[in-house]
């Protein structure tokens, strides 16, 4: 008995370094398969969110803004520096506007608030005073196709808030060809003041800071077609 539990304990202790080894190659295979793969098949995607306006060294001013001139409507537009939406932002766009409701004014930007990535969303921060004004910007998409979209229908709250809105899938993002690279703009911002039939016309305001877009760089496709 004694003899076979010593044969037993030699036999293990020569097999347990031929399994050892052989875990240990089937570990550096399973990492090599693995490293082979495809970034596509690993379905890893990163979002991050940039700046496409923050305010801080663009100029504006009353050039940027258009409006249906009538007389007793007026407008203004500037750079102002008190009390921004965030402990990050120092500067932030203000309009000023004289209205007997119904009017719209549209802020051209000051710089080409270009897009070159996809684009989950974007993002304003915008500052209430209860206006009940309607609140949109125009997109143009890589298709040169242009879409007015909605940020909010009724201003109807107080101080800075931020308003983000997904991007629809009738926007196009997609290149025309592989690799040919195609941007998206935002080519205004209008506000609509609410329609009231008040009398005389009444000064309103409205504040914007930073626009940011969430997006991801576009997939690749790494076929060749020179052959």
């Amino acid at each position: 008995m004694f003899k076979k539990f010593i044969l037993a304990i030699m036999a293990l202790a020569f097999i347990a370094p031929l399994y050892a080894q052989e875990k240990k190659e089937k570990g550096k295979d399973e990492k090599a398969a693995e490293a082979k793969k495809p970034a596509a098949d690993k379905k890893v995607t990163v979002w991050q969110e940039i700046v496409l306006e923050d305010f801080e060294t663009t100029p504006y001013s009353n050039k940027n803004i258009t409006y249906n001139v009538t007389s007793d409507q007026e407008a203004k537009l500037t750079v102002r520096d008190q009390l921004p939406a965030t402990a990050n932002s120092k500067k932030y766009l203000g309009l000023k506007f004289k209205t007997k409701g119904g009017d719209i004014f549209v802020i051209k930007p000051a710089k080409e608030l270009i897009i070159d990535k996809y684009c989950k969303s974007i993002s304003f921060w915008v500052y209430g005073r209860k206006t009940n004004g309607e609140l949109t910007f125009m997109l143009q998409d890589t298709k040169k196709d242009n879409h007015v979209i909605m940020l909010a229908q009724t201003i109807n709250f107080s101080g800075w808030k931020q308003i983000t809105v997904p991007l629809r899938n009738n926007i196009a993002q997609d290149d025309d060809f592989l690799n040919q690279r195609k941007t998206m703009k935002i080519i205004n911002i209008q506000y609509k003041s609410a329609t009231s039939g008040r009398k005389p016309s009444q000064w309103e305001y409205l504040y914007l800071d930073d626009i940011t877009a969430t997006v991801r760089e576009r997939y690749d496709d790494k076929q060749s077609d020179e052959w």
